[in-house]
């Protein structure tokens, strides 16, 4: 009798154990996701300040070679290359958080395998009603874990991309050595110049849609956080 109850004080404290690191686990992912929502926030209004002031700068660029002021030129392109520098820099920050989300999705995930390893098996063992709804609740938490790690690897791959061909477009705006001209070569100097800044332009906008679907998921992952701790609050 006395080892049972031992055995039985083992298998409580067990599950209390792993109750409890659940928990722990579940409320860090709420503090993590509501940080990234306020960051997020903020990158989002700077970045669209940033695209408006390039835009602006885009078209002075155009109007300078147009009318032929080149110390005007020569200086709204040095301020365009600035621009870009900082933005490549900005993507190549939101490249190190992407694969940071990555490794944390990656960690959660592992962490909803070895909970729902758990309470199946305790649905082997003891396979109460309360049980099967365990399982049931971890495995839909392992499915959804699954999802965000593929959603962040896909972000992780987009913004590679984009930032990859940011490069390639400052350093062929840097390259060009603009020089005002009526004649067919200055016109199209002036034309790929402009397609090109253009692009990158859309490179910043396409950020600015990341961030946005970013920060919609931030939301959803926090009403689900919310719905895991509800659950943890149950055992």
């Amino acid at each position: 009798m006395k080892r049972f109850n031992f055995t039985y004080c083992i298998v409580f404290c067990f599950f209390i154990s792993t109750a409890n690191a659940q928990f722990v686990r579940n409320t860090k992912e709420v503090i993590d996701n509501k940080k990234e929502i306020k960051t997020n926030k903020a990158q989002l209004e700077k970045d669209f300040k940033q695209l408006h002031s390039f835009k602006s700068k885009i078209n002075a660029f155009e109007n300078a070679f147009i009318n032929h002021n080149n110390a005007k030129l020569k200086r709204i392109k040095a301020d365009l290359l600035s621009d870009m520098k900082r933005e490549i820099a900005q993507s190549e920050r939101k490249i190190t958080q992407d694969q940071k989300e990555v490794k944390r999705s990656k960690s959660e995930l592992r962490a909803s395998k070895r909970e729902a390893k758990l309470s199946r098996r305790d649905v082997v063992y003891r396979n109460t009603k309360k049980q099967r709804r365990e399982y049931a609740d971890d495995v839909r938490d392992k499915r959804d874990d699954k999802r965000d790690l593929r959603d962040d690897q896909r972000d992780l791959a987009f913004q590679i991309s984009r930032t990859n061909r940011q490069k390639e477009i400052y350093r062929s705006i840097k390259a060009y050595n603009l020089v005002i001209s009526k004649n067919k070569s200055g016109k199209h100097k002036l034309a790929t110049n402009t397609k090109l800044l253009r692009e990158f332009a859309k490179t910043m906008l396409a950020d600015i849609n990341a961030t946005k679907a970013e920060l919609k998921e931030d939301h959803k992952e926090v009403r689900e956080d919310r719905r895991e701790r509800r659950e943890d609050r149950r055992i």
